[in-house]
């Protein structure tokens, strides 16, 4: 794997270091495949055994059921007399899962998860054996897969040179990996999307935000105790770990612990990498520990509070750490997996 002209010397070496073991195609392929066939099988028999387990993909599939149906998607969810959360996403996401709305929900959710999950096992198993691999099985992918979440999707998906149009589905999740990795092939299939979603509903923006003003799972991390010291990431804005942080920190989301699975992109050594894990862990298992909640905005709040602490702090330690990287004309560095084209 030859390194890229974008990176400077010691930058390749930091990329060889926690990358030092690289793997066939044939091997990333095995990989992809068992990851998501275990994920298949997983979700597979967490639905067969609990009908009534949350899925977050259920109502962008009741919207769009109800929009092939002449009905306004967001209202006709924020009605469901079996969920009680509203679309809190964009019509953009409604329109990809149009054409396969009238598959099952449960073999959708399967084929959503395995799908996901796979998708990201490539894009990561592209950079060899590295720390970042650490994610697949991290509290954040696992709460992932139970609860058809989208993030595993959109993190492959901004890996990946022809993402955009996925990211489009998830404003919030978007904003922080285009901070990741800006591509104007990113920015072109986003717009895409969203000019596509205009012309078939040119009113959806505004009966949207109607459904945001009612929301109670979103929350700032500025406006929680520590979350302006991840500000401090931004000492090291040239590098894209730390762009991601300050994103993430910056625009207001759910903060539950499978939005922090980017963060896995951060750890450059598998001390690094263990050091997030079982932050992570220790999240989960306090905010469970915490409960009983007498609101939901107390749930996620507290879920929130304790991702900063647990998560994104020592997130920013690993990202103070590092040296901006080196380069003759100190331009912009935005390759997440620069060089590793020619793995792939």
């Amino acid at each position: 794997m030859r390194g890229s002209p974008a990176l400077g010397t010691g930058q390749r070496a930091s990329e060889r270091g926690s990358s030092s073991l690289l793997i066939t195609r044939r091997e990333r392929w095995f990989a992809t495949v068992l990851v998501a066939l275990l994920s298949a099988a997983w979700v597979a028999y967490l639905r067969s055994t609990d009908a009534a387990a949350p899925s977050d993909l259920a109502p962008v599939i009741w919207g769009a059921k109800a929009w092939l149906s002449g009905e306004d998607p967001f209202q006709a969810v924020a009605h469901s007399p079996v969920w009680n959360g509203g679309l809190l996403y964009p019509f953009t996401a409604v329109l990809p899962l149009i054409p396969f709305s009238w598959i099952p929900e449960f073999v959708l959710n399967v084929l959503w998860v395995s799908t996901s999950a796979g998708f990201l096992t490539w894009m990561i198993a592209k950079r060899g054996i590295s720390p970042a691999i650490v994610m697949l099985i991290s509290p954040p992918m696992i709460h992932a897969v139970n609860t058809s979440q989208w993030t595993p999707l959109l993190l492959a998906a901004a890996l990946s040179s022809w993402g955009g149009a996925l990211l489009a589905c998830k404003p919030t999740t978007a904003l922080w990996l285009f901070a990741f990795r800006p591509r104007w092939q990113h920015l072109a299939g986003a717009t895409i999307v969203l000019g596509l979603s205009l012309v078939l509903w040119p009113a959806w923006p505004l009966a949207w935000r109607a459904i945001l003003g009612k929301a109670v799972y979103t929350i700032w991390p500025l406006m929680i105790p520590g979350g302006p010291l991840v500000l401090l990431a931004l000492l090291r804005w040239r590098r894209p770990e730390a762009r991601l942080l300050a994103a993430m920190v910056c625009v207001p989301h759910t903060m539950l612990i499978y939005e922090t699975l980017p963060l896995f992109l951060i750890p450059q050594t598998w001390l690094e990498a263990g050091v997030l894990w079982f932050g992570c862990a220790a999240a989960v298992t306090l905010h469970a520990a915490l409960a009983p909640y007498q609101t939901a905005t107390d749930w996620v709040t507290m879920s929130g509070r304790l991702i900063v602490w647990c998560v994104y702090l020592p997130a920013l330690i690993m990202v103070l750490r590092r040296r901006e990287p080196r380069s003759r004309y100190r331009r912009l560095y935005t390759g997440a997996f620069a060089g590793d084209e020619q793995a792939g």
